[in-house]
């Protein structure tokens, strides 16, 4: 399994910037996956790590416009969305 490393902001109680995963996405950044699609643009193989972080800065990349949505998701955007999932 590849290596994966977590480049956006973060997220309080569910994943750090800077983050590896060596078995696969943990359950909670998952389930916070499935509710906002666009977090999964900011998981790259660890392999592409210069290219993403390259591409976060320039303006307009995919990379950079996902950072900048998860960036303006709320505190308790999140928390209600992490209730919701674990109902």
């Amino acid at each position: 399994m590849t290596n994966m490393l977590y480049i956006g902001p973060s997220i309080r109680g569910v994943v750090r910037y800077g983050s590896v995963f060596s078995s696969g996405i943990p359950a909670r950044l998952e389930k916070l996956v499935e509710k906002k699609p666009i977090i999964k643009k900011l998981i790259v193989p660890v392999s592409e790590m210069e290219e993403a972080v390259r591409s976060s800065r320039e303006e307009g990349s995919v990379i950079a416009v996902a950072y900048d949505r998860v960036s303006a998701l709320s505190e308790a955007e999140i928390e209600g969305i992490m209730k919701e999932v674990n109902k």
